[in-house]
């Protein structure tokens, strides 16, 4: 794709994610289709076919596909075809809705599609064919870290940028060396997306200055090192049980939560013992328990580090 593809209007709106940032961005639509609509007859049939090309996006009602139209009467419009298509897959709705706004703003990219749930973005992603997927890591029916490396195996040339409320350094890392091209806070600005998505599509990496902040607050502290070496042995799957099992979650509830059986469940379980040199279930119940509970900790006295430090 050419390197200003994701170049965005000065006008893109700024803001933080959800309903602020979907009522912004409808107002600036709505403005600008009323300045724009009388201009271009060529503009409105553009609009159009935009319509028609969004009508089968889930999520959408009829206002929002007219909504979507306008952008064709935007200044110099840019082909359909050239739009980079983007997955949104994110267990939050009103993440997902502040995206989609944040996204069509930009008139450089497309939505092609959305859902909370990682099978069905696996079946999205190979449908879709995306340039770009904006995901969290906490996913019903699955986990973002395997997700990520999913996509990363399907389509190596597409770019993964993650949203998530996890800002442990533990979880920035194994998102970056499952194939993360950016990693983003969702308390961080909305300008932070667009940011992200201009350098990864220069094929850089990139993460935000609070998330930043978070790692090089973790290494100058050196809180990292307890949570890591704790879970060390532990593979991305076996730790995303191993974290359920800490929230209480048992066999039944971890297959159904995973979109695995409960066989599968059990092995994980029997692995994770193993690795930790524990014996019993209640042990393992026990012990998930206790680093769920310091990890919070290790989490609120990193905020209050970047708080004291900013």
């Amino acid at each position: 794709m050419p390197p200003d593809f994701f170049k965005v209007f000065s006008g893109s709106p700024v803001g933080t994610f959800g309903t602020r940032l979907v009522e912004q961005t409808q107002l600036m639509q709505t403005a600008h289709a009323r300045r724009q609509k009388s201009k271009s007859l060529r503009g409105l049939a553009a609009g159009q076919a935009h319509l028609s090309y969004c009508r089968d996006l889930p999520g959408k009602n009829s206002t929002q596909q007219e909504a979507v139209a306008t952008k064709s009467l935007m200044p110099s419009p840019i082909l359909l075809d050239t739009k980079a298509r983007v997955l949104i897959v994110h267990h939050t709705p009103l993440v997902r809705s502040g995206l989609v706004a944040l996204i069509q703003a930009t008139g450089r990219l497309a939505v092609c599609a959305q859902t909370d749930d990682a099978p069905t973005a696996r079946e999205m992603f190979v449908e879709h064919q995306p340039e770009v997927v904006a995901l969290g890591l906490t996913l019903h029916r699955g986990n973002g870290i395997e997700l990520i490396k999913d996509f990363r195996r399907l389509n190596r040339t597409a770019r993964l940028l993650v949203l998530s409320a996890r800002e442990d350094p533990l979880s920035i890392q194994r998102a970056f060396r499952a194939g993360a091209h950016a990693y983003l806070a969702l308390e961080d600005d909305s300008s932070e997306v667009v940011k992200a998505l201009s350098r990864i599509s220069e094929g850089n990496l990139y993460a935000s200055p609070s998330v930043m902040r978070r790692l090089l607050e973790s290494l100058a502290t050196n809180q990292i090192e307890p949570a890591r070496s704790e879970v060390k042995p532990l593979s991305d799957r076996e730790l995303q049980v191993f974290s359920l099992i800490g929230r209480g979650f048992g066999a039944s509830k971890l297959a159904t939560e995973l979109h695995l059986s409960v066989k599968t469940i059990e092995t994980y379980q029997a692995h994770i013992k193993e690795k930790l040199g524990l014996h019993t279930a209640a042990e393992l119940s026990e012990k998930a328990a206790h680093w769920m509970l310091h990890s919070m900790r290790r989490n609120l006295q990193l905020r209050k580090l970047i708080k004291t430090a900013a």
